[in-house]
């Protein structure tokens, strides 16, 4: 959802490429998981329509696997290729997880930074939000009063504004719910996405969505952003990992 003037953010993008793979193979949404999307970001899409056009590679007794290209008419009538992505839809029941990481503990929702308690100029970039409840942990948001804290990962909790339980599709949209882990060590500005790759390993149970992006690194000209998201019960529920380009 950190999307600027540039283009609309992976995660919106992600979850339509899912939605529209699994309308065209007919898979149910309680049959979402265990997906795995991986997305090549060709060029940077715009608000208005979109046109999915699907390809079924493989329906076996465990996954169905197809590839689905999203394109957008520009304003002279060229279709333009934004994404390109292999989608597996799972025909697995969820299953508790064994050793797996348990969340961090971090500042609960209510004591967390809103996008209303962003300073003026931030505030401003952050209009796009307003479907998505999003808290960062205040020791996560530092970068935007300009002390960024430099500690390569960032904290925070997710949940759609009009009240809806988050379902496999809002766990893709959670995946860039927080900024870009450069802003992490102060480098505020537009991060394209050049490749994500998403696994939806369980459907959430109701309730936050909490959320931790890192880095290992930030290089001069790209950076590798991995993802995890937990449901309320503690479950991990989707694991991502994004190359971007910085500009």
């Amino acid at each position: 959802m950190w999307d600027t003037t540039e283009g609309i953010d992976g995660g919106i993008l992600l979850a339509v490429a899912a939605r529209a793979t699994a309308a065209a193979t007919a898979v149910r949404a309680d049959r979402f998981f265990p997906s795995s999307i991986s997305a090549s970001f060709l060029t940077a899409s715009r608000p208005g329509p979109v046109r999915a056009r699907i390809e079924v590679i493989q329906r076996g007794s465990r996954f169905t696997t197809s590839q689905v290209s999203l394109t957008q008419k520009t304003e002279d009538d060229r279709e333009i290729e934004r994404l390109r992505a292999l989608v597996s839809h799972g025909t697995l029941n969820s299953q508790t997880a064994v050793d797996a990481p348990l969340p961090p503990v971090i500042t609960p929702p209510s004591a967390c930074i809103r996008r209303d308690d962003a300073p003026g100029e931030a505030a401003k970039r952050l209009d796009h939000l307003a479907g998505m409840d999003i808290r960062l942990a205040p020791e996560s948001a530092g970068w935007a009063f300009g002390t960024p804290s430099r500690t390569g990962h960032f904290d925070g909790w997710f949940r759609l504004a009009n009240g809806r339980e988050p379902d496999p599709l809002a766990l893709l949209a959670a995946v860039h719910a927080l900024p870009p882990i450069s802003f992490a060590f102060g480098r505020v500005g537009w991060l394209p996405t050049v490749q994500l790759t998403a696994h939806i390993r369980g459907c959430p149970a109701p309730g936050w969505l909490q959320v931790r992006t890192s880095s290992k690194a930030l290089r001069d000209d790209h950076v590798i952003e991995d993802a995890e998201v937990w449901d309320s019960s503690g479950d991990l529920v989707l694991q991502s990992r994004q190359f971007a380009a910085s500009v």
